[in-house]
């Protein structure tokens, strides 16, 4: 919203010209805004979502294949999809193994000293 009154503001700006606009302009420039911006969702909206914003329609099982599902157990019940997030993953527990293996490399390792 605020992006919005941002845009709204700078425009105003620079299409006037750096003038100070009347009541009157105001209002026009305004109307003319909200018919630029509703003819862009309503161009938006003929297009229809796009298809990374769908969601994927599944149908549902039978309760006959929800039970032989859930005693079969399902290997990949818990596998994220999102590459993002399993790359994600995979560095946090790079990042964990290497502080541990650090934390435990770093200790002084203890040498007997030879007294003469």
């Amino acid at each position: 919203m605020a992006a919005k009154i941002a845009a709204r503001y700078v425009a105003r700006r620079l299409s006037s010209g750096g003038k100070v606009l009347s009541e009157e302009e105001k209002a026009a420039e305004n109307v003319f805004i909200k018919k630029i911006e509703k003819e862009k969702l309503e161009k938006l909206a003929q297009k229809g979502p796009k298809p990374a914003e769908e969601a994927p329609v599944k149908p549902e099982p039978s309760s006959t294949e929800v039970k032989s599902t859930a005693t079969q157990g399902s290997s990949t019940a818990g596998t994220s999809t999102d590459p993002i997030r399993n790359y994600a993953v995979l560095a946090g527990t790079a990042a964990a193994v290497c502080g541990l293996g650090w934390y435990l490399l770093s200790k002084p390792s203890k040498t007997e000293e030879v007294v003469d």
